[in-house]
């Protein structure tokens, strides 16, 4: 960013120079730091002639000199050594190739930057240049920093020596760049070995990353048609050459260090290169990684050409960029299914992830014939190939390729037929989640069932289908043979994946079969016993679980026109399951499956695709040569994407109507109906099963609701979702964020708010809410029940209020989802192709963000009021299981209903009171609540809640228990880095008074606005001014009073050090205390 232009540099000398004081250290950084900021390095516009003399000289090289004699009285220090680095590489950076540095400058350079790697041997003054090595001898060590400490800039050091030995690279001249680069290569070498590590093993592994992806990114700059470097002055192929080799001997050997990071930092590094030269990187690295691979005694090394492999999947396999690469990708994947190995999970992810990746990249796993015999094969000799370092690489013999390509892909049937069954293996021996109390989601294995699921789905898509015969025994062959519980969770993602990716062949191959032993356990019996207990079953259950878990998944696709014709199987099963069975796990399953139906039959969304359009993957020569098409990915601008959408159609809409009548508004009644029968009287165990399974049902159903009509608010313009969803400026970043004040088209079967349909739709949600705020309010006034029904009821008002086809957890997830996959793929922020799989996702996001959008535009109705009201008081709760479900429900509500926190915070508030009743249970759901984002901002900004939740918080000292003093601690320190005390609203300057006054001319009504905008913000301002004095006089008294004790008395300090403010006079009363504390025992108050 430039503050001034060009020609101001030598005013910016003359301006600072004079202040740099040699016996003021700390005044030196200062007057660096301003240097660095206010010196324009940028050059003249094209057209603007360089002015070489005179004060308004806009020639660097007039005052670089400057910088150079002025960091020699300084070398060594790590401060100036950093901060002059990062100004000379931007000076070199923005010259665009026409700044000349001298070798001694660059000499000068090179050893301040091999000193921020604090190796042994830049400590010596053998590495500094002679004319300064001896006169900074003895006090060199005065100023130096110690080894990782942080310095306030934007870019860290390595990355700043990076960029300039990048674009001060220019030919092959004696004393030039590059010679200089070679010999710091010799000199640091041996600390890249995975033998030498050490404090600076990570700094060098970053080092070497960010030399790749400054190479990368000037050579493709240059590449550009709009580039502005002259052509002398752009990287030759020769240098580049000799660069890439340079960097590969550091890279290669990293390969297999000790540190985690460094191996991460090594296949970053030699990804970027690959991109340049793919020649130089691919074959060292397939001789490595294919012995690596190979190896069963050296454990280390297997994983870490895992974990290479899949860093340059999609490198290898764009056959446009490397030709040769297309050839290994089958014998690469045969030799990786070892690596699926249920005993060892950070191996199997990574085989995984090279598959996942090779999929996203296009590869098509399908047989092709090669015709004739094998081409003749160039020899190379040792010398030749080493040759090939130094010289432009040979043309590739594309006959040869193709053939030995052709020839590969008769390893797929075997592979794919491998591949699933160790994958099968994979699921049936990880632990899952079912198996016990606690939650996994977040464990190895559990990462590890997600990475194989979306593994197998791509792996579907992408195959051809002379295999799908194959496909559909084995996952058949698995499903009705294995009934094991610990296997249900990752089976269910299999099958899921199946579904998605063949629908039609998954329906066909499972549904009937799931349907029918699902009748046939039921009804011998099995699952009618009443039970809540979610983790604890009978054995018996077993079976039913497992059809009724795979049921599950075969209705997760996303198109409602495959359940049509399964129709009367599915009602049937989901009947049996949700409406007979007592038991708590199948019945939840009935609830997911009537939930998972109707948003696939209402849904309006992208279907699931290939890596190419269906008019592409059907074309017979497209299916001969597919193997030229890995790698190629559309344009983000144009059409090419070719996405499919599903919409409801007239017999999906139907069916959801029929599913809505049947069976979510008859729970209706049944659950209002039992809260009047039950209100009075104790609960049996089977009438405890009977009201947890209504209001599950019940959930389940208003979810499935959800995309029928839109949420209330204002009115929705008809729907355009067209495949323009993924096209825009904004195609290379998340989703596009509405930032508009109403809500915007989501697909929503109904919405003209006139018709029956929608009317009917509206008043089946409200007839669900009324239930569940009587349900939750009998709850509350009763003061007890079964812990699992008043969860389950907190999910239902949750539901009731806020979900429409999505809420926040689930948008949250996606957005997730979506970063992590295109940060997978894209290598800068410039890409402009994207994998049609991405953009299919990326079209599923932007739907979800347009749903979730729509559902913060909701008023805050009597209705939710009560429902968000019963839900405050179950926060408060004596039973822990309680308040986190109540604490989760009302967070997500006050996200998506803003205004219904506002009259909750005093009663959360009013639970920090010393009073007889004081409860600690119930001051630790306050605390939660308080420390919550919403209610937390809420407070922070409003002067109402703000002096009331503060004095609280200090006056709380009345409860003893440790947990709740150090969640009033937490809570406190995580508020009062935010505290700021209130500014006078300053008066608008001309400019904005000429701007109202241009807009009064064209309407009358602009003045009034203003001024009425002007009198609200002094009103404002008066009461937060009236409240910060009484604010700080209590704050005051509680630090004077003798019974505070030190902790509370403490963070009342903390609140009075962040709200004193230069623009507001002290209290007396503060400056009094202030003074009494000068002389106190306690280190924290005398600070």
């Amino acid at each position: 960013m430039a503050f001034f232009p060009q020609s101001a540099a030598m005013e910016v000398f003359e301006e600072l120079l004079p202040q740099i004081q040699f016996n003021s250290m700390d005044r030196q950084i200062l007057t660096i730091q301003l240097l660095t900021l206010f010196v324009p390095t940028a050059r003249p516009p094209k057209g603007v002639e360089l002015v070489t003399s005179g004060p308004q000289s806009t020639d660097p090289q007039r005052w670089l000199p400057t910088i150079f004699s002025l960091w020699s009285f300084n070398l060594r220090t790590s401060v100036f050594d950093a901060y002059l680095m990062n100004l000379v590489t931007t000076l070199v950076l923005e010259q665009r190739g026409q700044l000349k540095l001298t070798n001694e400058q660059l000499r000068f350079v090179f050893a301040s930057g091999l000193h921020f790697f604090n190796l042994p041997v830049s400590r010596g003054a053998a590495t500094l240049p002679r004319n300064i090595s001896m006169q900074l001898r003895d006090s060199s060590g005065v100023y130096r920093m110690q080894a990782g400490a942080g310095l306030p800039l934007k870019e860290e050091r390595a990355h700043s020596f990076a960029r300039f030995i990048v674009y001060t690279m220019h030919d092959e001249s004696s004393g030039g760049t590059l010679e200089l680069f070679e010999q710091l290569v010799q000199m640091i070498e041996p600390f890249y070995h995975p033998s030498n590590n050490g404090a600076w093993s990570g700094l060098l592994a970053r080092f070497l990353r960010h030399l790749a992806k400054e190479l990368l990114q000037r050579s493709r700059a240059e590449a550009a048609e709009d580039c502005e470097v002259p052509v002398d002055a752009r990287l030759s192929r020769s240098v580049r050459r000799r660069l890439v080799v340079l960097v590969r001997t550091l890279a290669m050997l990293l390969l297999f260090s000790k540190g985690e990071d460094s191996v991460s930092m090594s296949h970053s590094t030699l990804k970027h290169l690959a991109e340049l030269e793919p020649d130089l990187i691919f074959r060292p690295l397939l001789d490595t990684l294919y012995t690596a691979i190979d190896s069963v005694t050296e454990t280390h090394r297997m994983i870490s050409a895992m974990r290479a492999l899949a860093k340059l999947a999609t490198t290898l396999s764009t056959f446009a960029h490397y030709p040769e690469g297309a050839q290994h990708i089958a014998p690469l994947l045969t030799l990786t299914l070892p690596g699926i190995d249920v005993n060892d999970p950070t191996k199997s992810y990574f085989a995984l992830s090279f598959i996942h990746n090779l999929c996203h990249n296009g590869v098509v796993f399908d047989e092709l014939l090669a015709s004739g015999d094998m081409p003749e094969v160039r020899s190379m000799s040792k010398e030749s190939v080493e040759e090939m370092d130094e010289s432009e690489p040979p043309e590739p013999d594309m006959n040869q390729i193709e053939w030995a390509t052709r020839a590969s892909t008769a390893q797929f049937e075997a592979w794919i037929d491998q591949y699933l069954r160790r994958v099968f293996a994979l699921m049936d021996n990880l632990s899952s989640s079912q198996d016990t109390s606690n939650n996994t989601n977040s464990s190895a294995d559990m990462k590890l069932v997600l990475m194989a699921s979306y593994s197998i789905e791509l792996v579907l898509k992408q195959c051809g289908s002379r295999y799908y015969p194959m496909i559909s025994r084995l996952i058949t062959q698995f499903v009705t043979s294995i009934t094991s519980l610990s296997a249900v969770e990752g089976m269910h993602k299999v099958v899921n994946a199946f579904v998605s990716a063949l629908p039609e062949l998954a329906h066909a191959s499972l549904l009937s079969l799931c349907c029918e032993r699902i009748a046939e356990e039921i009804d011998n019996g099995v699952g009618l016993t009443p039970s809540l207990s979610r983790f604890t079953r009978t054995h018996s259950e077993t079976t039913l679980i497992w059809f009724a878990t795979m049921l599950l998944a075969l209705v997760e696709c996303s198109d409602g026109q495959h359940l049509l014709k399964y129709k009367s199987q599915i009602v049937h099963a989901m009947k049996l399951l949700s409406g007979t069975c007592m038991s708590r796990h199948v019945y939840n399953i009935g609830g997911q499956m009537l939930h998972c139906v109707m948003l696939t039959l209402t849904s309006t969304t992208p279907c699931h695709t290939r890596s190419v359009p269906e008019s592409v993957w059907n074309d017979a020569e497209f299916r001969d040569n597919h193997f030229r098409h890995w790698g190629k990915h559309p344009n983000v601008a144009d059409d090419s994407f070719s996405l499919m959408w599903h919409t409801p159609s007239e017999q999906e809409i139907e069916f959801a109507q029929e599913l809505m009548r049947e069976m979510v508004e008859p729970r209706i009644g049944e659950l209002a109906a039992f809260i009047d029968s039950a209100d009075k009287r104790e609960l049996s165990n089977t009438e405890n099963v009977e009201l947890n399974r209504l209001v599950w049902v019940l959930r389940c159903g208003v979810r499935g609701l959800g995309h029928l009509v839109p949420p209330p608010g204002t009115t929705i313009a008809a729907d355009d979702l067209t495949d323009a969803l993924v096209g825009g400026d904004d195609a290379n970043g998340m989703p596009p964020r509405y930032r508009l004040d109403r809500q915007v088209p989501g697909g929503y079967v109904f919405t003209d708010a006139g018709s029956s349909e929608y009317g009917e739709v509206m008043d089946i949600r409200k007839r669900a809410g009324l239930a569940t705020a009587q349900a939750l309010q009998c709850v509350v006034k009763r003061g007890d029940g079964n812990v699992e029904n008043i969860k389950a009821l907190i999910l239902l008002g949750e539901s009731v209020v806020c979900y429409y086809a999505v809420d926040r957890p689930q948008f949250t997830s996606k957005r997730r989802a979506w970063n992590y996959g295109i940060e997978g793929f894209a290598m800068d922020n410039t890409i402009c192709e994207m994998p049609r799989i991405y953009a299919s996702r990326r079209a599923q996001l932007t739907q979800v963000s347009r749903l979730f959008h729509n559902t913060r535009f909701m008023p805050a109705s009597e209705l939710f009021s009560d429902i968000s009201a019963q839900i405050a008081h179950l926060c408060l709760s004596a039973y822990s299981e309680v308040r986190s479900y109540a604490v989760s429900a009302l967070d997500n509500i006050m996200a998506v209903v803003p205004q219904i926190k506002y009259p909750l915070i005093p009663m959360f508030v009013a639970e920090l009171d010393a009073r007889d009743e004081s409860n600690p249970e119930r001051m630790m759901g306050a605390l939660r609540m308080l420390d919550s984002l919403p209610i937390r901002r809420a407070c922070l900004r409003d002067w109402r809640f703000f002096p009331a939740m503060v004095l609280a918080l200090c006056r709380a000292q009345h409860e003893d228990k440790p947990q709740v003093k150090t969640m009033i601690r937490n809570t406190a320190v995580t508020q009062v880095v935010y505290v700021v005390a209130p500014v006078e609203p300053v008066p608008p300057g001309p400019l904005l008074e000429q701007m109202v006054n241009a807009l009064d001319g064209a309407n009358t009504d602009v003045s009034v606005a203003v001024a009425k905008s002007r009198e609200t913000c002094a009103q404002r301002y008066r009461y937060a001014a009236s409240e910060y004095t009484r604010l700080v006089n209590e704050l005051v008294g509680i630090l004077r009073d003798a019974g505070t004790t030190w902790r509370f008395a403490a963070i009342a300090g903390y609140y009075l050090d962040q709200l004193t403010s230069v623009r507001t006079a002290p209290e007396e009363r503060l400056v009094g205390a202030l003074a009494e504390y000068l002389t106190s025992d306690l280190m924290l108050f005398r600070e």
